[in-house]
């Protein structure tokens, strides 16, 4: 191969993609080319190390006779000899015949101390490698503006006045700035905002002769004021716009306020892009543009994906998607008159806004309990209709049948209460599953109120029978986690494809782990990251180890995302919960098998903290 090829193919695999062309250079011209045939055995206890890197053909890393890597192309091996980490009783045999380029030591080293940025991919800790990666892929691909910074888009000057201000003093403070929107500052330190729709309303009550009245802010001024951070993602700022129903957000920093960002200069962004998604759910007038509108989001996530967007915030963005295509169809195929009568939640990943393909829907409502026979009918009516268009919508119905056309999950309020306080007077690993699942609810639609207090009922019986928890958390040891002692991956052989069952093997875990420390304390927050966070702002976690729970996590479900779509792009319909090692680059199986590291240190402190040694 000519030595420019050898150049763009090192150039091409990371870390050697951070060199400067001159070092890169050096190393390529340095190779040579070597053939291993089959069966070949490669140590480095009695000769010189060399870096070894695939051009074609499988290795694979034994310690102990223990699998613990797995190589391919572009996949290297070689550097733990050279860097003198432990390789003592390690070998590599060849597979698959290979070729491979030999790197010589000497010219490794080099590069090693000479560059910063390539050392650090030896040396740094699974967070910095996470986060590395998502900054390169978002750098090189990335044209999505809903992951702009709100800084980033037209924001209109800030104008404010204080409470004794006059409808007028506001209404000119608003011309001279050439703002639509004003706040008000009250003298405890709250705020109000008044917009030009409040002034318009005001002329039209023909009450002008107050306008300049002492104080006759407060008479038009809104309160709340929904507000957005400077730094935060502009997909977030048209989140809250949609969620509250306003045409704009105050934005600020952390000094206070620093201006307004307005739907119509957002959407102006968004023109072509994902966020046009969210305004057609609010558009949609008719079941049949839900159906629609759900092919786009699965189009979304492919995009967002292929360009670096870390799953949380993908899977946040497509929740919130769902949560408003369910609620529009509610508000389209239940009867008015019960529309005020009832509380429909969501449950599990959707709950948790954890669910990126639609796997399965969990739901579920509650009902008054003064409904008379002919409304029961229509609800029971509705039940089966919302099933059905949902599954048209493409949401697969629940397996576990946990859906609210199964009348266990579609109860009167005092009926649901009872059933509650049945999972905690016979426990059984049933009981144990509705009661995660339903610690996981989200409100989507009616009565959001009742659903707190199905929660809260929940926490109480928690407290109450207290030794609930700790065969409750138990399910988080229920499966193994699939690494070695040496730290090797444990894969399943199907038809001669090793896979491994990402959720079993540790999503798992972490979710229902933190979910038992978030009932502990009572957490209202659903999101497994956002439990965590709480979880480190109440000293349960240091700060270093929630951090790098929550990349570990988000790391697996990315790879659990990557094979969804893939299997998906292959025409399997509803994708499952494996990843095939022979798909994943030699970075993600280092990563993995790192990431499965950290899933088992979780479980040793959950097992620690809730005292469950002995009970598996």
């Amino acid at each position: 191969m000519a030595l420019i090829q050898q150049r763009e193919f090192l150039s091409k695999i990371t870390p050697f993609t951070e060199l400067p062309n001159d070092l890169l250079n050096q190393l390529a011209d340095s190779m040579d080319i070597v053939y291993l045939p089959e069966r070949t055995e490669i140590t480095f206890q009695n000769e010189l190390a060399l870096l070894y890197i695939l051009i074609k053909g499988k290795v694979t890393e034994y310690r102990d006779e223990e699998v613990t890597s797995h190589y391919s192309v572009r996949g290297f091996f070689g550097d733990s000899a050279i860097l003198e980490k432990s390789q003592s009783h390690v070998k590599f045999v060849v597979d698959e015949e290979a070729i491979a380029y030999k790197l010589p030591a000497g010219k490794f080293l080099h590069a090693f101390n000479e560059h910063e940025a390539f050392a650090d991919f030896f040396n740094a800790s699974i967070v910095e490698k996470l986060n590395r990666i998502h900054e390169t892929q978002q750098t090189a691909t990335s044209t999505e503006v809903m992951m702009d910074t709100v800084i980033s888009a037209p924001i209109q000057k800030l104008v404010s006045v204080t409470q004794k201000a006059s409808i007028l003093e506001a209404t000119q403070a608003m011309t001279d700035a050439r703002s639509d929107a004003c706040l008000v500052e009250f003298s405890e330190g709250e705020s109000g905002i008044i917009t030009s729709t409040d002034i318009l309303k005001f002329v039209a009550l023909g009450e002008t002769d107050r306008i300049n009245a002492p104080s006759g802010v407060q008479s038009i001024c809104n309160r709340p004021v929904y507000s957005v951070h400077e730094f935060d993602y502009l997909f977030n700022a048209l989140l809250k716009m949609t969620r509250f129903q306003i045409d704009r957000l105050a934005v600020r920093s952390d000094l206070g306020f620093v201006g307004f960002l307005h739907q119509k200069d957002l959407m102006s962004l968004f023109a072509n892009q994902s966020g046009l998604v969210l305004t057609k759910v609010e558009k949609s007038t008719t079941v049949e543009d839900l159906i629609g509108i759900g092919e786009q989001v699965d189009a979304m996530v492919h995009n967002l994906n292929r360009k670096g967007i870390k799953t949380h915030y993908i899977a946040k963005l497509v929740n919130e998607l769902h949560r408003k295509m369910i609620a529009k169809l509610v508000e389209f195929i239940l009867p008015e008159t019960l529309q005020e009568k009832v509380c429909l939640f969501v449950m599990g990943s959707e709950g948790r806004s954890e669910q990126v393909i639609r796997t399965d829907q969990d739901n579920a409502l509650i009902y008054d309990n003064e409904l008379n026979a002919e409304q029961l009918t229509q609800l029971h009516a509705f039940t089966k209709a919302f099933t059905e268009n949902l599954m048209k919508m493409g949401f697969p119905p629940c397996p576990g049948n946990i859906m609210l056309s199964n009348p266990e999950w579609c109860q009167s309020q005092a009926s649901f209460s009872q059933t509650v306080e049945g999972w905690f007077d016979e426990s059984t690993e049933g009981s144990f599953m509705n009661a995660a699942i339903l610690f996981d609810a989200e409100f989507v639609f009616g009565e959001s109120h009742w659903l707190n207090d199905i929660k809260r009922l929940l926490i109480h019986l928690n407290i109450k029978h207290s030794n609930f928890l700790r065969h409750f958390a138990i399910q988080s040891l229920k499966f193994n986690t699939p690494v070695g002692f040496f730290g090797g991956l444990i894969a399943d052989s199907e038809s001669g494809i090793e896979v491994i069952d990402i959720k079993k093997g540790g999503i798992f875990s972490i979710v229902h782990g933190i979910r038992c420390y978030a009932l502990e304390l009572g957490i209202k927050a659903t999101n497994t990251h956002w439990r965590i966070k709480a979880l480190m702002d109440a000293g349960v976690f240091e700060q270093e180890f929630g951090i790098e729970l929550g990349e570990t996590l988000n790391f697996l479900n990315t790879l659990r995302l990557e094979s969804m779509l893939h299997q998906l792009d292959s025409g399997v319909e509803l994708p499952d919960n494996k990843i095939r090692l022979a798909e994943l680059s030699h970075m993600q199986q280092d990563l993995l098998k790192q990431s499965f590291n950290v899933v088992d240190v979780f479980k040793k402190r959950l097992s620690h903290h809730f005292g469950l040694n002995g009970m598996l």
